[in-house]
């Protein structure tokens, strides 16, 4: 599992309701995607300047308990390859390390030129295996 802990400030939580808004939740998991990629030698920055970027085409949350307190962890607990798209599932974690909300994540590689989608580079692949949140086995994609 991979993780990072964030910070909740008064940007992120709503002061009507005293909790993070349910869409600034995929703020959240998005910073943790971005740090993952960061620590596969694959930032975001470098990815772009490539003209290459991951493009999310679908995303789902479920959510289970209020995402309050001064601080939270955001996980990336699970990544597969589903043909050319990317799959990661995260949680995020209350104080108690109680899941407050479960989200899958589905992204694909764009051409930022083109705007069609990509195969999987095969520098990315080789880090994407490397990660300990891998659960499956790339074949010829």
């Amino acid at each position: 599992m991979f993780s990072i802990t964030i910070d909740l400030d008064e940007t992120l939580v709503d002061p009507i309701y005293d909790h993070v808004h349910h869409g600034r939740c995929f703020m959240l998991f998005e910073q943790a995607r971005l740090a993952l990629l960061k620590q596969m030698d694959m930032p975001n920055e470098m990815l772009m300047q490539r003209g290459e970027v991951l493009v999310i085409t679908r995303a789902e949350a479920s959510y289970l308990r209020e995402v309050r307190g001064s601080k939270v962890t955001v996980t990336c607990d699970e990544a597969r390859l589903e043909g050319r798209e990317l799959v990661i599932y995260q949680r995020i974690l209350n104080e108690k390390e109680k899941v407050a909300v479960s989200a899958r994540i589905v992204s694909v590689f764009m051409d930022m030129r083109t705007r069609r989608g990509l195969p999987l580079p095969q520098d990315f692949l080789e880090a994407y295996r490397a990660l300990t949140i891998f659960r499956n086995r790339i074949g010829s994609e």
